[in-house]
């Protein structure tokens, strides 16, 4: 039983560990961790200081977020704005084959 529990406990705290990689919380709650243990005298002494210093890492950390998040819309905008060009192309294309008497159209070099 004991033996279930511990193996239990290692894989809550392997996913946990996991969680705070993908949300890159990683360096906060390894900061938390040493303030409430290794360096719990430190911290009692400087609470105002240590709390500031977590507040930055986390605010970093949603700073990064927002970060890709922007990257992520603007490389959507991007997509967007080739794929209507790329359409603006065809339709030229097209156009000119019908102009020309042609059956066939020419996708060569439209998407990358």
């Amino acid at each position: 039983m004991i033996a279930f529990l511990m193996i239990a406990g290692l894989g809550v705290l392997a996913l946990l560990s996991r969680l705070a990689a993908l949300t890159r919380m990683t360096i906060p709650l390894l900061y938390t961790v040493s303030m409430l243990t290794v360096f719990h005298g430190w911290y009692r002494a400087h609470t105002v200081l240590a709390d500031r210093i977590l507040f930055v890492l986390v605010g970093l950390v949603v700073l990064s977020w927002l970060l890709s998040l922007i990257r992520f819309v603007c490389d959507l905008v991007m997509q967007a704005r080739d794929d209507a060009a790329a359409m603006e192309d065809f339709s030229y294309r097209v156009r000119k084959a019908r102009e020309n008497g042609e059956d066939t159209v020419s996708t060569e070099g439209l998407w990358r």
